[in-house]
Order: C-alpha cells, then sequence, then structure tokens
C-alpha cells in the first residue's frame, strides 16, 4: 500500500531544501490522487519554478477544494499581478 503522506512529506522536504525539480518528479512519479494538500504543494513547486500558469492552474483547483484558504487566494493574486505587470517604458525605447 502507497503511504500517501510519506510521498507528500519527501515532496515538502526536497522543496524546502531549494530543490524543486526534485520535488516535482516526486509527486509526478507515483500515483498521488488528486488531494488537496498535493495540489497546493505542486501550486507551490511551480510557482517556485516560475511556471506561472501551471501554478494557477494548481492553485485554482485547490481553490474548489478549499474555496476559503487564504494562501491559494494569496498566491493567485501574485501571480495575476505578476501575469498582469507591464511597464510601458519597457515597450517604448
Amino acid at each position: 500500500m502507497i503511504d500517501y503522506e510519506d510521498i507528500i512529506s519527501k515532496a515538502r522536504i526536497t522543496l524546502e531544501e531549494n530543490r524543486p525539480d526534485e520535488a516535482l518528479k516526486i509527486l509526478n512519479n507515483q500515483p498521488v490522487e488528486k488531494r488537496s494538500e498535493v495540489l497546493f504543494l505542486k501550486g507551490e513547486i511551480y510557482f517556485k519554478l516560475q511556471r506561472w500558469g501551471e501554478a494557477l492552474n494548481q492553485f485554482t483547483l485547490f481553490l474548489e477544494q478549499s474555496p476559503s484558504d487564504k494562501r491559494a487566494e494569496s498566491y493567485c493574486l501574485m501571480i495575476q499581478n505578476i501575469l498582469g505587470f507591464y511597464h510601458k517604458d519597457l515597450f517604448n525605447p
């Protein structure tokens, strides 16, 4: 039997050790279910890797299961601000 908590714990520790690629491999190589903590952790990993679209997707899926989570809402807002950033002087030499 697969211990989901052990897989999630290993991925979280790997992420805290600043190895997000390895943490993502841990989660992707195991048949983890669409559990809310897995979605949130994948969102954090993609955020750290600056893969904004994938991070936003994971946090949005997480919010469908836990609609009142302030951390996920904050992440979504930060990502939307990053993606929506426009500086007119950067495009007007």
